[in-house]
């Protein structure tokens, strides 16, 4: 009879679940997926359906993040998705992704951003793009838009941040549907940065020029007004 051979993994560099915690940004330890030892999952592990269990994870250093959404805020980038696709599709400018999405940024990083975003243009050959040639999109999107969530930690974020602006990401947008804000982050750099209120309009910029939108329709209410009740009879 054969026997199943368990991988052979390296020793994690990290020695307590704090200096985990502390390396993806001080994020709840429910998020952190305990087998592979932090410290020693690979991108094989991302894609291995019986270690993550149907969550979407992403991977920093070793470490499987599940990467929690609450229901509210899938709605909100689902919305946002729409317009940016309907935007795109009229000169078809390039190819999206969702919060599914898997981006490997080099050998041990992998995010997966609520909405991503690539011009056909930003490479020298679009049908390398289309279909992709495996499951990573392995190139800097152009575009990536993240809406925070509860579980989302300040130094997450900004740890994220610095992750797309070394890869060469051209436009970073935080939605924060609790203060009905989005921040708009040229070259994924604090430099520059906008920060829109209800009362602004967001746009697409040099990655999609022309694109804008109120960012009080994004926060917007959509559901139907109560229908009148009609008089009885007497």
């Amino acid at each position: 009879m054969a026997t199943v051979q368990t991988p052979v993994r390296p020793p994690s560099r990290f020695r307590t679940m704090f200096e985990v915690q502390e390396r993806v940004g001080d994020v709840p330890a429910h998020r952190i997926l305990t087998y592979p030892a932090p410290g020693t999952a690979t991108v094989l592990d991302v894609l291995d359906s019986s270690i993550t269990q149907g969550r979407g994870v992403e991977l920093v250093d070793g470490i499987l993040l599940e990467k929690t959404m609450g229901f509210e805020e899938d709605s909100i980038a689902v919305y946002l998705m729409v317009q940016l696709f309907n935007f795109a599709a009229r000169e078809n400018l390039g190819k999206f992704g969702g919060s599914q999405g898997l981006i490997r940024f080099g050998g041990t990083l992998v995010r997966t951003p609520d909405i991503t975003f690539i011009r056909w243009d930003s490479v020298d050959d679009p049908a390398t793009l289309d279909p992709l040639p495996g499951p990573f999109l392995e190139v800097p999107p152009d575009l990536v838009v993240e809406v925070l969530s509860e579980g989302n930690t300040p130094r997450e974020m900004q740890i994220k941040l610095g992750e797309y602006a070394a890869a060469g990401v051209k436009l970073v947008w935080y939605v924060d549907p609790d203060a009905k804000t989005v921040t708009v982050y040229p070259k994924g750099r604090e430099r520059g940065k906008k920060v829109l209120g209800e009362g602004d309009t967001l746009d697409g910029g040099k990655v999609l020029p022309g694109f804008a939108l109120p960012v009080a329709d994004l926060f917007a209410p959509r559901a139907p007004a109560p229908k009148k009740k009609g008089k009885g009879k007497k």
